[in-house]
């Protein structure tokens, strides 16, 4: 093997094995907000399995990226039937676990909506946007409150991969 072989090797490396592949972004609570879709090959934070007639796709975003940690992350979990969708769920955390106190589109007042949607065997491209106000969940006993929600107005353009199990 050349040198300028062993070098490449050596280079890619040094590559980390967590990449960002695709991003939520847009605005929260009145300042702009960037999240990562992490992935490394099909292993991503934007999957989706099928139930029956159904496509449950759901999208994680991360603050880092570079780094799996829910800090402040996004999640979206979307349902789609016949290429509409169903049903939506967006929840931000606001520590590093996925327990309240955390914000939801539960209580809330939240749109989704889909500009695009295409799927390609194990692949989906997934488009759309997610704006209103979700609402502050404070407790799990607790219902969320509105009152105390924030502001979200964001787009998501990622690519989904089948789970496997």
């Amino acid at each position: 093997m050349k040198w300028n072989q062993w070098i490449i090797l050596v280079l890619i490396g040094w590559l980390p094995l967590t990449a960002q592949s695709d991003t939520i972004d847009g605005m929260l609570d009145g300042e702009p907000r960037e999240w990562f879709v992490l992935s490394q090959g099909r292993d991503s934070n934007a999957s989706f399995v099928e139930v029956g007639d159904q496509r449950q796709i759901t999208i994680t975003g991360f603050v880092e990226p570079d780094q799996r940690d829910a800090y402040e992350g996004l999640s979206i979990s979307l349902a789609v039937e016949d290429n509409q969708l169903i049903d939506a769920q967006v929840v931000q955390l606001i520590g590093s676990t996925t327990v309240p106190p955390l914000y939801t589109s539960e209580g809330g007042s939240v749109t989704v909506t889909l500009t695009q949607l295409e799927q390609q065997g194990s692949h989906i491209h997934i488009a759309g946007r997610v704006e209103g106000v979700l609402a502050l969940q404070t407790a799990l006993d607790d219902a969320p409150s509105r009152a105390e929600g924030i502001d979200i107005d964001v787009q998501f353009d990622v690519n989904a991969y089948r789970a496997r199990f």
